[in-house]
């Protein structure tokens, strides 16, 4: 078992951005952040993604923040830093609350 761990065990510092564009070959990376009420939040998370992950590495392709029926600006803020906002209730259309 620990020869298993040891040899499938690894760091952050292990994938470094070339090595993970080649282990996402053709593939297509989204990242979906549920959000409620994360105004304070959400615009420096959105950011950091597109920056670091979508601008300088094209390894994200696709960002989208789920608003939780929030009641502050999280929807807007979140579409400020350059992500796609969907609302909760447009994805579960049909089902209960």
């Amino acid at each position: 078992m620990e020869a298993w761990a040891t040899y499938r065990t690894t760091s952050a510092t292990d994938w470094n951005a070339r090595r993970l564009l080649r282990a996402k070959g053709e593939s297509r990376v989204s990242v979906v952040l549920p959000a409620r009420n994360e105004e304070a939040t959400v615009g420096a998370i959105v950011a950091t993604i597109r920056e670091h992950l979508m601008d300088r590495v094209a390894l994200v392709d696709e960002l989208i923040v789920v608003d939780s029926r929030s009641t502050d600006r999280t929807a807007q803020v979140a579409r400020a830093a350059g992500a796609e906002v969907v609302s909760q209730d447009a994805m579960t259309r049909g089902l209960p609350r």
